[in-house]
């Protein structure tokens, strides 16, 4: 029976401090696996693979396969990967099979459901810059703070959209991280939601709607409704046809086009509560049906700190956190929610549904 003393209090809260310190590299090894292909060789093997398999079938020198077992460690020990096998010491190396967990399927390049873009997004180098100028930002006098953020801190005063607009490559790479989250979520609310949210509706804008995916996938199951997608011209400019769905170069704080109603797909967090209410007030203009009968749709984080789910609630924190690094806003809480809503001269909402980390929100005109 372990008997708590001062040493052991000590020994614990010094671990936890490491621990703490060192999660990043919990991030690094997933990035490196995605990166080399990991998820993609284990699934293209069939089945569980040996180290000195997993060697040959990825871009690395043979002599590196001890490295790569100690990263592998990290990733089986988060749940990443499986394995069969005796681990204990690593003396024999082919002892040990890996395999593909439920999370590591999410990681396999090409598969439509693949969180991999997100990874490399999230795990870059431009956000940890935003992570590591968060000191300097929070120190900042309220007479600096212009609605900037730690990312604006690092990149010479630019933010996220901004820097976006002026580099092809990280564009590419944020909007196909956003897109790709999307792919299967937003598969999941139209079977699960979707005649309660689309149903009877005559047109669409998904406002912020990036590559047009979510717009394009309710489109598919809701052919009668006219679908659009309101997006600023950096976006819109790399976007190929799209028979589906029409994309409409704009600003959401100057004027959004009219519709039955719009849908905010994780647009709002990215902006503060005054912005949140000048996007909401612009849906509010733009109705096109008879009055009372338009509607905003959001799909949001709704931060619930009482909780049983602990692994959601440290997601939805570790999430605000990603937010203030990176743009104005943050995830909310329902009576912070509420209370944009009713500056936005909204009556009434309802939360439809939950997946995952993320809710959906009716929010009525």
């Amino acid at each position: 029976m372990e008997v708590d003393s001062p040493i052991h209090d000590f020994s614990k809260a010094r671990t936890q401090v490491w621990k703490h310190m060192l999660v990043f590299m919990d991030s690094m090894c997933l990035r490196c696996a995605v990166e080399l292909g990991v998820p993609d060789a284990i699934h293209n093997h069939g089945g569980p693979v040996t180290l000195s398999e997993l060697v040959q079938a990825l871009p690395i020198p043979t002599s590196r396969a001890p490295f790569l077992r100690r990263i592998m460690r990290v990733l089986v020990n988060s749940g990443f990967f499986s394995i069969e096998g005796n681990e204990s010491d690593g003396s024999n190396e082919e002892e040990v099979y890996y395999d593909l967990t439920a999370t590591s399927k999410l990681l396999i390049t090409g598969s439509t459901n693949s969180l991999a873009p997100l990874v490399r997004f999230v795990t870059g180098m431009e956000v940890a810059m935003a992570g590591h100028a968060m000191t300097t930002w929070i120190k900042a006098s309220d007479d600096d703070d212009k609605n900037e953020t730690p990312f604006h801190v690092a990149h010479g005063g630019k933010g996220v959209f901004e820097f976006a607009s002026e580099r092809p490559e990280f564009n590419a790479l944020l909007n196909e991280g956003m897109a790709c989250d999307n792919r299967v979520f937003i598969g999941e609310v139209v079977k699960n939601w979707g005649d309660v949210l689309f149903g009877g509706l005559r047109s669409l804008v998904d406002v912020g709607g990036g590559t047009g995916l979510t717009a394009a996938v309710i489109a598919g199951a809701y052919p009668k409704m006219k679908c659009s997608v309101l997006e600023l011209d950096h976006v819109v400019d790399v976007q190929p046809e799209n028979e589906l769905v029409e994309f409409v170069r704009g600003d959401m704080f100057v004027q959004i086009p009219q519709a039955d109603a719009f849908l905010l797909e994780w647009v709002l967090h990215d902006w503060s509560d005054k912005d949140c209410v000048k996007i909401l007030r612009n849906c509010k203009k733009s109705f096109s049906c008879e009055k009372n009968k338009g509607k905003v749709i959001i799909i949001d984080a709704i931060v619930q700190p009482n909780s049983n789910d602990l692994d959601t609630i440290r997601a939805h924190y570790l999430f605000d956190t990603y937010m203030l690094a990176m743009c104005p806003g943050k995830e909310r809480n329902e009576m912070e929610w509420k209370a944009i809503f009713n500056e936005a001269g909204f009556s009434e909402f309802k939360i439809v549904g939950e997946l995952g980390i993320h809710s959906i929100i009716e929010v009525y005109h």
